[in-house]
């Protein structure tokens, strides 16, 4: 079986990276190990919001499934990455500002562009948070108000289909962007009696924290510099063309 990518980020995630991998030449396959599961909250007034933070382009899709009135497109969004912010863009807001990169450096960009702090600031988001923004943001006198707008919930059933790849030796590398995610993948290759695959296979992170999360045991660990997809895709490409030519050196030796 040839020699492909694992991506076990969200559905609709892992399925947008699979054309954008294929487009480059990369052969991937999908393992989401968690869906996500859209809520219903009840929506504050807009007129009494100063701002928007999205931390992630699952929170801008249930928000916008959950607006209310126009007024919402008109209001500040701080967006925690290009992929966040596009998403955005495409849901009609028109004032957008991007991080430098994760969540701190989306702190630094509400501190520059949203100086007035006696309006709330809303913040949709997952119920599990990798990051306390309203926390953050309170130390420099922010009035944040946190709406739990999407769940990740884990996987319990996985289709033949999906796992074949692992079962046949097929998975040189795995993308993973988060520490949950990297840990529920942990979980089911042990429930499966594939942990000992570990050794043949790089993971390609989006932080340290998600690194650490994994534990020891992979063949290798690549850690993008910043938590974007661009930069994981970027390694997972580089990484597959070496893996993939490499491969084929020795393949073409051996058969000579």
């Amino acid at each position: 079986m040839t020699q492909m990518i694992l991506n076990i980020r969200p559905a609709i995630d892992s399925r947008r990276d699979a054309v954008t991998l294929s487009r480059r030449g990369v052969v991937s396959a999908c393992l989401p190990m968690m869906e996500i599961v859209t809520l219903a909250p009840q929506l504050p007034n807009a007129l009494e919001i100063a701002g928007l933070v999205f931390t992630s382009r699952h929170a801008v899709l249930a928000f916008v499934e959950a607006m209310d009135t126009a007024d919402w497109c008109r209001i500040p969004v701080f967006a925690v990455g290009q992929a966040t912010a596009a998403a955005a863009r495409e849901a009609g807001f028109v004032c957008i500002f991007i991080g430098s990169g994760g969540g701190v450096g989306l702190v630094s960009a509400i501190l520059q562009h949203l100086p007035m702090r006696q309006e709330r600031i809303l913040w949709p988001a997952a119920v599990d948070k990798s990051f306390d923004m309203a926390s953050a943001l309170t130390l420099y006198g922010y009035d944040v108000q946190t709406l739990d707008i999407y769940v990740a919930q884990a996987r319990v059933n996985f289709t033949m289909d999906e796992m074949r790849p692992l079962g046949e030796g097929a998975v040189s590398g795995v993308i993973g962007m988060s520490s949950r995610s990297v840990q529920l993948f942990c979980k089911l290759l042990k429930e499966q009696g594939l942990d000992s695959r570990q050794t043949h296979i790089t993971l390609i992170v989006g932080s340290q924290s998600i690194a650490d999360a994994a534990g020891p045991g992979w063949r290798q660990i690549h850690v993008a510099r910043k938590p974007r997809r661009s930069r994981l895709l970027a390694i997972a490409t580089l990484f597959y063309h070496r893996n993939h030519e490499g491969r084929t050196a020795r393949m073409v030796t051996d058969d000579g």
